[in-house]
């Protein structure tokens, strides 16, 4: 019975490396431009050119002030946090090769024929 030996080659995981994921917050300046309004007072001045067409308008006695209260838009600046988006992390096996060399060892038989005087197979072929 012959024997040799045979290369078996197996694959074993071990851990290679950690990895840390870290969410940070970016701060940025934005800046927007928005209309805003507001009620400003108009006063249109007309000539009198005939004091008659006034008539019983005319009033010597004194006209209180008259209060008007204006309005502007003011703007108001709120913030909010939204999910914009969705973030999925996988872990993929990549496959590689690898050539993995070693040395192995076989029996091997040599037939002694009878009636010769040579005991190896090449020494024989040399006569």
């Amino acid at each position: 019975m012959r024997h040799e030996e045979i290369l078996h080659v197996t694959t074993e995981t071990v851990p290679r490396e950690t990895v840390r994921i870290e969410k940070y917050i970016v701060t940025e300046r934005r800046t927007i431009t928005a209309d805003v309004r507001r009620e400003e007072i108009r006063i249109t001045r007309i000539p009198i050119t005939d004091p008659d067409q006034l008539g019983s308008h005319t009033n010597s006695a004194p006209t209180p002030p008259l209060t008007i209260v204006l309005h502007e838009e003011q703007l108001t600046l709120t913030t909010a946090t939204v999910p914009v988006e969705t973030v999925t992390i996988r872990v993929t096996p990549v496959l590689g090769e690898h050539r993995v060399e070693d040395i192995v060892r076989r029996e091997q038989i040599d037939v002694v024929e009878h009636g010769s005087t040579s005991a190896h197979p090449s020494d024989r072929a040399a006569e």
